[in-house]
């Protein structure tokens, strides 16, 4: 089981790579092949069609050929894309090979999630917030990598050290010990026994779900959306130079990675709804008051207290949103992150609008306002759960029973 769970930090280190590489290399990829940012963009958006189609097909192909068979797919089809993408083919085959991509990335993230959240006996929280460590080391380092090959003059070679880096972790995934291969096929076994037993969700849990599914749509809208847009608030609210606004994602990052240290076990000791709600305060809080804060270095601590108090929303809100509605794991997983992957896609978009029609405090206060619908819908989850559980004649302290 630790070496299964050691592969799995690797499989979401590699996600949190192939999430970012595009956009670290597109200045020079659009530059290379004579294509503007609108092309940049659709590019980007291909990769999370085939990341959705990914998600969306992952459970139906754990039940029909098993998990190790599906992930390595997946890694065989993220080795492929990258090594060609490395010859710099024609930008036909450049659209596709980031629909590949996107397809194994998206068949990875809810797999290993899954089977994290379902397979671990004790401490679900802390094991989820350390492959989203993983994930967020990925997205932190590898646009530092192609920098340092863009300076040189060499960022395609981006392209054949991710490539490189799939490949040792397809090696090592596929002559896994028959000890560990033999747990993952049972566990494999009994994720389809919940899906041939369990096909319907309960009432009571369609609820839940629907919930959740808002809170995932909102979060990854407020999260890409800092991601992306933290720079250009920085040059149009404190007129920085671009290069040191660019400081604000590593901030951010860097803010998330400590807080996922420690999320996992602050949110088993106290009460993952306590866990949550506080962080969405905490986040809201940090997010306003960039709207009344003009310094570099206050701003900066703000962002860095911003990281710190999202850090674990993504990871304990699945885990708890799995103990809420048992025996669908792999598919309430698959949900909740393909609905995630549509809210940033959307919501993206409408950052971007109200940075283009309205002064830069607007869309830091449409930010803050993503976080007053996480906490409401927080806040309408747990009212949900009272009232289920009441009307059943127990009340459930679902982060008490891991």
């Amino acid at each position: 089981m630790r070496r299964i769970f050691a592969l799995s930090c690797g499989f979401y280190l590699l996600i949190g790579i192939t999430s970012v590489v595009l956009g670290a290399l597109l200045p020079v990829l659009l530059t290379h092949y004579e294509r503007g940012y609108s092309d940049g963009g659709f590019l980007l958006f291909l990769q999370f069609i085939g990341f959705l189609v990914g998600v969306l097909v992952a459970p139906s192909m754990t039940t029909r050929i098993g998990r190790k068979s599906m992930l390595t797919i997946a890694l065989i089809c993220i080795v492929a894309a990258y090594a060609v993408l490395g010859f710099l083919p024609s930008w036909s085959v450049v659209l596709l090979l980031t629909i590949l991509v996107g397809f194994g990335s998206g068949i990875i993230e809810p797999s290993v999630g899954a089977f994290t959240i379902e397979f671990t006996e004790n401490q679900k929280a802390v094991a989820m917030s350390k492959l989203d460590v993983f994930f967020a080391l990925g997205a932190l380092l590898i646009p530092a990598v192609a920098a340092l090959y863009i300076w040189l003059d060499l960022w395609h070679l981006t392209f054949y050290t991710v490539s490189a880096l799939s490949l040792i972790l397809m090696l090592v995934w596929v002559t896994m010990p028959t000890s560990a291969a033999s747990y993952l096929k049972q566990a494999g076994e009994n994720t389809a026994s919940h899906a041939a037993g369990r096909a319907r969700y309960a009432r009571k849990h369609l609820g839940l779900l629907t919930i959740f599914v808002i809170f995932f749509f909102i979060y990854m809208g407020l999260e890409l959306g800092l991601m992306n847009f933290l720079p250009s608030i920085l040059v149009e609210r404190l007129q920085l130079q671009e290069s040191v606004a660019s400081l604000s994602v590593s901030i951010l990052w860097i803010a998330m990675i400590i807080g996922r240290l420690f999320s996992g076990k602050i949110a088993e000791a106290v009460n993952y709804m306590s866990f949550l709600i506080w962080s969405t305060v905490g986040t809201l809080l940090f997010t306003v008051a960039m709207v009344f804060v003009t310094g570099q270095w206050a701003t900066y601590v703000l962002i860095f207290g911003t990281g710190l108090f999202m850090s674990g929303l993504f990871c304990i809100a699945l885990v708890y949103a799995n103990i809420l509605i048992p025996g669908m794991t792999e598919r309430t997983t698959s949900i909740l992150i393909a609905s995630g992957g549509i809210g940033g896609a959307i919501l993206q978009y409408v950052t971007g609008w109200s940075m283009s029609a309205w002064p830069v405090v607007n869309t830091i206060w449409i930010l803050a306002g993503f976080c007053l619908i996480l906490l409401f819908t927080l806040f309408l989850s747990q009212l949900w759960n009272v009232r289920n559980s009441t009307l059943s004649g127990t009340l459930a302290h679902p982060s008490k029973e891991i």
